[in-house]
């Protein structure tokens, strides 16, 4: 995975029903062939993804070393923990709806579309809309949420 020449993919993309997994995947995948780029597989939010599994940075890198294919890292993931149904809705709507009730995250989410030249997007509220712009991605005017597409 070389995510020097291109994004991974997106939050709202799902494995097994489950939001921002396959892009923890690329992003680790990239780091272990060392072409990580931008991108941060050890921190951020998919340190949410490792706690749902109830694994560290290192055991999903070694769940990631361990399988070629997304289905077997997500078989390996399971091995080691199945979230309930329950928990993984209440993940998805993290994923979905952050930094919403977060008043701090919600100052930092605005500076980051700032940084990005991305101000103008004021229809921008959540942290997986602005990834997918920040991505190339094209977003539409109120975001994906707004669209019905996160739900």
């Amino acid at each position: 995975m070389d995510l020097t020449e291109h994004a991974p993919r997106s939050p709202y993309d799902t494995l097994g029903g489950i939001r921002f997994l396959p892009r923890t995947i690329d992003k680790m995948r990239a780091e272990i062939d060392g072409k990580v780029g931008e991108y941060y597989a050890r921190t951020g939010f998919s340190t949410r993804l490792f706690t749902l599994f109830g694994i560290d940075a290192d055991g999903f890198e070694a769940v990631v070393r361990a399988h070629d294919t997304d289905e077997g890292v997500l078989e390996g993931l399971l091995a080691h923990k199945q979230p309930a149904e329950e928990e993984v809705a209440a993940y998805n709507h993290v994923v979905e709806t952050w930094p919403e009730g977060n008043p701090e995250a919600q100052e930092r989410h605005r500076m980051m579309l700032e940084k990005a030249g991305l101000a103008h997007r004021t229809d921008i509220v959540t942290m997986a809309d602005r990834l997918d712009l920040d991505d190339g991605r094209e977003v539409p005017h109120g975001g994906r949420l707004g669209k019905g597409l996160a739900h």
